[in-house]
């Protein structure tokens, strides 16, 4: 009897589905290997921070600010009587009666040449003529010496004269020539303008206080009257000297006199 079997397959396992199998599981594995290999590529990277954008450094060093120039600003100058500055060899104003004659004249001293301001005034209630002359210094700014003199007459020597000498930062001292006493008078008083309290009591004030303190020389030719205030408190202090010389007396008024001569002989004439 012949025994029918199913026919071989050489070379092959011999069953299909082991085939079918052994295919999927190499799909699978190359499935997982695939995605491995294009998950790892297709990992998104991780976001970059922006780098800071630096931040200029403000120096708070104040040397190193350059200021902005002010405006230049002009000074306004505004001019008043007290800043001004007078015109040089300006007329005093003295008045002792109606004006005769006046203007300026340059006198020959023994110091050299000053220019000089004269007026001529008459004392229209008693008729005295007095004669007032002033020298100026070199800038003209100011007077350094004046003479009076009482009962002027061109035709008769002068025998009376009394000169003031100015001073810029003192007193003027006045000196008189009288003629008829043969005497020189000098005097210089000030008055002061005491400065805080007093250190000394009302009455010790009095006793250091001497009001017309007379002095006297021994033969009596020359008396002084003072006027002291060692305290510091009173507002008048000074001198007042007389010397009784008829001869120095004379002789001052006859060089006076001569200052006169050359004043009335280069005055101008009406």
């Amino acid at each position: 009897m012949r025994v029918s079997r199913m026919p071989e397959y050489r070379g092959g396992s011999g069953s299909p589905i082991v085939l079918i199998l052994v295919l999927l599981a190499v799909l699978i594995v190359g499935g997982v290997v695939i995605f491995l290999l294009l998950g790892s590529n297709s990992v998104n990277p991780a976001p970059v921070e922006p780098t800071p954008v630096p931040q200029p450094i403000v120096q708070s060093n104040p040397a190193a600010v350059i200021p902005q120039p002010a405006p230049t600003v002009q000074p306004v100058v505004t001019s008043s009587p007290q800043d001004a500055i007078p015109e040089p060899f300006q007329p005093p104003q003295v008045l002792f009666g109606e004006v005769l004659a006046q203007g300026f004249v340059d006198l020959q001293l023994q110091t050299g040449q000053v220019r000089t301001f004269y007026t001529f005034q008459v004392d229209t209630s008693t008729q005295n003529i007095i004669l007032f002359f002033a020298l100026y210094d070199p800038t003209g700014q100011a007077i350094s010496r004046s003479i009076v003199v009482e009962d002027y007459s061109q035709s008769e020597l002068i025998d009376n004269a009394e000169l003031t000498v100015y001073y810029p930062d003192a007193p003027a001292t006045v000196i008189r020539f009288n003629k008829d006493e043969g005497t020189v008078e000098s005097s210089q008083f000030y008055t002061t303008q005491p400065h805080g309290p007093g250190l000394f009591s009302s009455q010790m004030r009095i006793a250091l206080i001497k009001q017309n303190l007379p002095l006297a020389s021994g033969d009596g030719n020359i008396g002084a009257d003072m006027q002291l205030d060692p305290t510091g408190v009173a507002d008048l202090s000074g001198y007042r000297i007389t010397i009784k010389d008829p001869v120095t007396t004379e002789t001052g008024l006859i060089e006076v006199q001569e200052i006169i001569d050359q004043l009335e002989s280069r005055r101008p004439r009406s």
